[in-house]
Formats: C-alpha cells, sequence, structure tokens
C-alpha cells in the first residue's frame, strides 16, 4: 500500500503486507566522516542483483541536485561506481544501518562515469517517512536534522 508520495523527489513510502523480518535501522549520526566505508544494493538495468562497496566523499553536494524532473536541495556525494537503475537502492554503511538512497550517477560532459554518486541521506529520509507515518525513536532522532551542512565531514 502506497503510504505517501513526495513527487518532486520521487520518493514513496510502501506499506509491505505479510513481511517478516527486522525493519532497517538508520544510521545514529545525519553527519558521516568522510572516508566511512558504505556499500548499496541495486539491480541495474538488464542486470542482475549488485552490491556495490564506496566511500563517503561529503556530507553536502553544496548546490541541489536535479535530474530530469526530479531533484533535492542537496545531496550525499560517494566514491561508488552505480550505474543507471540503480536510482532508489538502500545506501548502508559497515554496520548495516541505512545511510541513505542511491539518487544518481554522476558522469563528465562525455557521459563516462566519474566513480562517484549522489544519495538522498538518511536524515533527509527519516524526516518524510517521520512527517508522513509513525517513525521509530532511531528514525525521529535523525528527522530534525535534514539539510544539515556537516561541515567538514
Amino acid at each position: 500500500t502506497v503510504v505517501s508520495i513526495l513527487p518532486q523527489n520521487d520518493i514513496a513510502i510502501i506499506r509491505l503486507r505479510g513481511f517478516q523480518g527486522h525493519a532497517v535501522v538508520p544510521v545514529a549520526s545525519a553527519c558521516m566522516d568522510t572516508g566511512t566505508t558504505l556499500f548499496s544494493l541495486g539491480k541495474p538495468h538488464a542486470q542482475g542483483d549488485t552490491a556495490r562497496f564506496g566511500t563517503v566523499l561529503s556530507m553536502n553536494f553544496g548546490k541541489a541536485v536535479q535530474y530530469g524532473k526530479f531533484g533535492y536541495p542537496d545531496a550525499m556525494v560517494m566514491k561508488m561506481n552505480t550505474q543507471k537503475g540503480e536510482s532508489g537502492g538502500p545506501v548502508f554503511d559497515d554496520r548495516g544501518r541505512l545511510a541513505g538512497m542511491v539518487v544518481s550517477t554522476l558522469s563528465d560532459a562525455n557521459g563516462a562515469s566519474l566513480n562517484m554518486a549522489h544519495a538522498v541521506p538518511s536524515a533527509t529520509l527519516a524526516k518524510f517517512l517521520c512527517s508522513s507515518t509513525r517513525c521509530s525513536a532511531n528514525w525521529a532522532s535523525l528527522a530534525p536534522y535534514a539539510g544539515q551542512i556537516c561541515g567538514s565531514t
């Protein structure tokens, strides 16, 4: 069931019925250090399930991220070679906590991969989740930090 949609950001919250498992836990802090190990799960177009490893380059891009009719006021930058079709995939830290959601792959002017990607940070996801549904204390503690500038991290 669709619970809420944030169309300008191309994000939706869905409720799964009959799901048995553990709910994802977000990272403890809205700011992660440069070099923090990350991994993502995705399914690039016409390929199988994919796991990618990378690191945090910056928690802020410094300007709005636009792609097509969607966009975000800012995004986390990762050193990670994602591909088209992996948008919406989760990004986890090395403890399995949700750090964000992949939204775009960065390419140069000729379309060649820069081995970098953008992700919506977990605090931004927490703000949307907690404004749309009842959320856990872990998510609620991150929500006020959506859009926070993390300084040198």
